[in-house]
């Protein structure tokens, strides 16, 4: 599908900076080749597609706020005034901090990324054609924000994958009305280890017979996901697995109910973002049970890390249809992306100390499995690749073999994408 970005007339030489990202993004491995660049007839700026336009305007060059579907502005103080839903706010000074504030297109919350270096007024040409690079290649605007962000802390021909040079989302800030609904602060210690030497073949299933046959044939971790409230034995099936994980000394986590996991002292609890706004963390944490969280991207990636759970999951890495996805695939070239950031995460009381257990999830099996396990995670979540296997076992030898090869180089995984 063809994409085309046209820029006005009256700011034309941001072609040059556009083509600048572009060029480093496909040195990335990501695809541009259906990208194409021309002016356009308004003064906004464009990004169209078939099925789509996004209109977009900046107090950069002259026009209007009012007609575009994201204004970016970079000249503004409105720290203490309301936020406009389709304006985005840069270089906000903030104490001594500035902050990018936007409003999320999906929860219509506020959100903003802190960071510590003030943009000079030269970056701004480069960092708005950042912007436009990355959200014609389909990165959502809050990925595209933090990635343009941390782009300013590297040089020209580098892409941003160091944890010290990225900006940090905002969980709390009264004045913006921004509260995630957990408490995440420098007091917050970690949560618990998981075993990484049992974490290799993570499969995800949906009742206590799946969990007991596949602890059998030798699973040390697995997650139940019961995706129905109301199934009258849930509780009883959260308690037959837990009891089965400690008969097996397997890591068992109960997907989203998380108030049954702490009730019933399981080993660990796995929630996806909209999960993690209604769970209480504290009581989680007091409890000791270990943390999985889902991301889809790099804010949240770097939202969830300031809880220092146990795992991330990283996903959803091709098409599925085993649960209803609020973010297009993935792709293996971002996935290593996603792992590179994350190995130079700094963590705290641990042997290790950089990085997070990292799980794929998403489309995931043998077909593709190797080029999954080769971005250099550390687990491979299945679903149907085990429940719809004639011989579950045979299965599970297969995964092994091929977790026990090595790690694709970056121009590996740019050539299996």
């Amino acid at each position: 599908m063809t994409v085309s970005i046209l820029v006005p007339s009256s700011k034309i030489e941001l072609t040059g900076e556009i083509q600048q990202a572009l060029i480093l993004a496909k040195q990335q491995g990501l695809a541009i080749g259906h990208i194409e660049l021309g002016v356009s007839s308004t003064q906004y700026l464009l990004i169209q597609t078939e099925q789509s336009e996004l209109v977009i305007g900046s107090d950069l060059w002259s026009c209007s706020s009012r007609d575009c579907d994201c204004y970016i502005e970079y000249h503004s103080d409105q720290l203490n005034h309301p936020i406009k839903s389709n304006t985005v706010y840069l270089g906000m000074r903030d104490g001594a901090r500035w902050l990018d504030i936007w409003t999320h297109s999906q929860s219509v919350k506020t959100r903003a990324l802190a960071y510590m270096v003030e943009s000079q007024p030269s970056e701004y040409d480069c960092h708005l054609a950042w912007i436009v690079a990355l959200l014609s290649l389909d990165f959502p605007l809050e990925d595209s924000l933090t990635l343009a962000r941390s782009k300013m802390n590297v040089s020209r021909e580098t892409w941003p994958s160091d944890y010290q040079y990225f900006p940090q989302p905002v969980l709390e800030h009264k004045a913006l009305g921004i509260s995630v609904g957990w408490i995440a602060s420098s007091f917050q210690q970690p949560f618990g280890n998981v075993d990484e030497t049992q974490l290799g073949l993570y499969p995800v299933v949906d009742n206590v017979e799946w969990v007991e046959k596949l602890l059998k044939l030798g699973i040390k971790t697995i997650q139940l996901r019961v995706k129905d409230p109301n199934v009258p034995d849930l509780e009883q099936q959260i308690i037959d697995v837990i009891e089965l994980g400690k008969r097996h000394q397997a890591q068992v986590f109960i997907n989203d109910y998380w108030q049954l996991a702490v009730k019933h002292r399981a080993y660990g609890v796995h929630l996806g973002q909209e999960d993690l706004e209604v769970a209480n963390i504290s009581q989680l944490h007091r409890a000791d049970i270990r943390l999985g969280l889902s991301t889809h991207g790099y804010y949240e990636l770097l939202r969830i890390v300031q809880l220092k759970p146990s795992y991330i999951a990283l996903g959803h890495i091709f098409p599925t249809t085993t649960k209803q996805m609020p973010s297009k695939p993935q792709g293996l070239v971002r996935l290593a992306l996603y792992q590179a950031l994350i190995n130079t995460i700094p963590k705290v009381n641990t042997e290790c100390q950089f990085g997070y257990p990292t799980v794929a999830i998403g489309g995931i099996d043998l077909t593709n499995a190797e080029q999954v396990w080769r971005c250099g995670v550390t687990s491979l979540a299945v679903v149907r690749a085990l429940t719809q296997a004639e011989s579950p076992q045979d299965v599970i030898r297969q995964f092994d073999d091929i977790m026990q090869s090595g790690v694709l180089s970056t121009e590996e995984v740019m050539d299996v994408n």
